[in-house]
């Protein structure tokens, strides 16, 4: 994605259509022209981060897809919507409407808690804006603390397991 303004304006050519070949993309790849790096399906998810009241997101710290389900049950009992970084929508653990950053969503949301994200600068321009900002992760360096009003530098899967349990016994479910 580039922002406007990011360039200078470029000097403008006069250019002879008729020199233009129309190719299918089919045939050049057949051809060996190019190379098919891969095809991204369209998902229809169709959730909205930038109006949700409450987001847990989860960056690479998680591991992996598995462990995802385990953000998704505090998630749940938030009444909150799962999100995730750039590495874990690029690993295809979550779809690409669910990401949270520059080249995602950009979202103001009352709660943003976030798991095992470390907290690029692409990352924190999707979210920093948030009302409030929880953060966990086992680095304390990581620049995710910068902007948040609280942080635990723990194990994420130990405070989600308690958080949830908590959270579950004081709603009665």
């Amino acid at each position: 994605m580039v922002n406007p303004g990011a360039f200078a304006e470029a000097e403008r050519r006069v250019v002879d259509a008729s020199r233009v070949q129309h190719s299918d993309a089919t045939s050049i790849v057949a051809e060996g022209k190019v190379r098919l790096v891969r095809v991204d399906v369209p998902s229809y998810d169709s959730v909205d981060l930038t109006t949700a009241e409450r987001i847990v997101c989860v960056g690479r710290g998680i591991g992996d897809e598995a462990s995802i389900d385990i953000a998704r049950g505090l998630a749940d009992i938030l009444g909150a919507e799962i999100a995730g970084s750039r590495p874990v929508v690029d690993s295809g653990w979550l779809p690409k409407v669910r990401q949270v950053g520059k080249s995602g969503q950009k979202v103001k949301p009352k709660l943003y808690l976030a798991l095992g994200v470390s907290g690029a600068p692409e990352h924190l321009e999707g979210m920093s804006k948030s009302d409030l900002i929880i953060a966990v992760n086992t680095d304390p360096k990581a620049p995710i603390f910068n902007v948040a009003h609280f942080g635990a530098t723990c194990d994420l899967f130990d405070l989600v397991a308690n958080l949830s349990e908590r959270l579950q016994a004081a709603s009665g479910r």
